[in-house]
C-alpha cells in the first residue's frame, strides 16, 4: 500500500515535471517535435495512473474486507474466552505495573477478573521519570544519597529498585519511599501492597521513544523481581510503536505481545496459570498462543 502512494505520489510530480517542460519546449520552438513527444508521454503516464487508482480501490476494498473478518474473530474470541479462562487464577493476587507513560489495556483487568485473580495493586509509571528537570535530578540524587554526577540512567533504576521492593515486600515497604516517589510525581500507587503477591504483569511499549526506558528502569525493575524469586510477564498491545518485547526477552520472562485482543489476554490468564512462552503476532513471538486445555474447552465433566 504504501510503495502504491509512493508510485502515484512519482507519476504527479512526473506529471509536473513534463508540465513545466511543454512550457518551456513551446516557447523553445514552438508546439514542435518535443512537444508532441511529451503529450504522448503524458497520455501513457494517465492510463498508468488510472490503472493504479483502480488498483488502490481493490485494495482499500479488500483491506475493509479483511479488517471485518478480524473483527468477526475478535467477538468470536470474547464470546469463548469465558469458557476457556473461568476460575483458572482462582486465589492469585497480581500487581501490574504501568510503564512507557501508557494506559493498562482495555479488556485486561476483566479478563483477569473473569479467571477470578485479584488484581491487588496498579503501579503507574509518571512522565517524570524522564528526568529531564535538574531539581528533580537533584532531588532523586539527593534522596538516595548519590553522587552528584551520577547518570539519570542508574537514577531510574534505583528508582526501579524502589518498586520493586513496594511491590515484593508485603507490609514492610517504607512509606518514606512511597511518599518521595509520589509527591515527586515518578510514580502513582495504588491498591493494597499489603497482600503477598502471586505474580507481577508488567505492562510496556510506548508510542513515543522520549518515553522509552525499557533498558534501564524495567530491566533493573524486572531483575529485582526475578531475584526475589517472583514470577513476571511482560505484556503490550498490538499496535504499539516501539515494542519492549525484545527487552524483556533478555531476562527470559513470559511475553504477549497483543495482550489488547482477546487472544492476548487468553495467552496471559495460560501463561499465568504455568505454560511460559513468547506469545502473540510480532516477529519476536515464538507461538500465537499457549496451548488450550480440553477441558477449558468442553467443560471437565464431558
Amino acid at each position: 500500500m504504501v510503495d502504491l502512494r509512493y508510485h502515484i505520489a512519482s507519476i504527479i510530480a512526473i506529471f509536473l515535471a513534463l508540465g513545466l517542460g511543454i512550457l518551456i519546449g513551446s516557447t523553445i520552438q514552438g508546439g514542435g517535435i518535443l512537444v508532441d513527444q511529451q503529450q504522448k508521454v503524458i497520455d501513457r503516464l494517465e492510463k498508468e495512473f488510472d490503472v493504479l487508482r483502480e488498483r488502490e480501490s481493490a485494495l482499500l476494498a479488500q483491506n475493509e474486507s479483511k479488517n471485518r473478518i478480524i473483527e468477526n474473530y475478535e467477538n468470536y474470541s470474547r464470546t469463548v474466552m469465558p469458557f476457556l479462562i473461568k476460575d483458572h487464577l482462582k486465589g492469585y493476587n497480581l500487581a501490574v505495573v504501568v510503564t512507557g507513560n501508557t494506559d493498562i489495556p482495555a479488556g485486561i483487568i476483566n479478563a483477569l477478573n473473569m479467571a477470578g485473580a485479584e488484581v491487588g495493586s496498579k503501579t503507574v509509571v509518571l512522565a517524570n521519570i524522564k528526568l529531564n528537570d535538574s531539581s528533580l535530578i537533584k532531588k532523586v540524587v539527593d534522596f538516595y544519597n548519590l553522587p552528584a554526577d551520577t547518570s539519570v540512567d542508574n537514577l531510574r533504576k534505583y528508582i526501579a529498585s524502589s518498586v520493586a521492593g513496594i511491590i515484593i515486600n508485603p507490609g514492610g515497604a517504607d512509606p518514606n519511599v512511597v511518599d518521595f516517589l509520589e509527591e515527586s510525581e515518578l510514580v502513582k500507587f495504588s491498591g493494597d501492597y499489603n497482600k503477598p503477591v502471586s505474580g507481577v504483569i508488567l505492562v510496556g511499549g510506548c508510542n513515543n521513544i522520549e518515553n522509552y526506558f525499557a533498558s534501564d528502569f524495567d530491566q533493573k525493575l524486572i531483575e529485582d523481581l526475578l531475584n526475589k524469586g517472583m514470577k513476571v510477564l511482560g505484556v503490550e498491545v498490538s499496535g504499539v510503536e516501539y515494542s519492549y518485547m525484545e527487552d524483556y526477552q533478555k531476562n527470559n520472562i513470559t511475553t504477549i505481545d497483543n495482550v489488547d485482543l482477546s487472544p492476548g489476554q487468553i495467552s496471559l490468564i495460560l501463561a499465568l496459570e504455568g505454560e511460559s512462552g513468547h506469545y502473540g503476532i510480532k516477529e519476536t513471538a515464538e507461538k500465537f498462543m499457549p496451548s488450550l486445555p480440553v477441558d477449558s474447552m468442553w467443560g471437565a465433566n464431558r
